[in-house]
């Protein structure tokens, strides 16, 4: 499974994160890198997360959602 970071909020701003992971929840580099941006977190820096970007699929043609 393909892992993104969202990134984090720095003054109301945010800034991209390049980190891209292929594994699973609970890897050890996923946990460093959460750690990484979490040892910056204060009032101005908010880390966002991560995230599993969605695939496209095939749509049913009614209303755009997926079947």
């Amino acid at each position: 499974m393909i892992i993104i970071c969202k990134g984090a909020r720095k003054i109301n701003k945010v800034e991209k994160c390049n980190f891209l992971y292929d594994g699973t929840w609970g890897d050890a580099q996923l946990v460093e890198h959460q750690k990484q941006h979490q040892l910056l977190e204060d009032e101005n820096y908010l880390w966002l997360g991560f995230d599993v970007p969605q695939s496209f699929g095939n749509y049913s043609g009614r209303d755009g959602k997926r079947i």
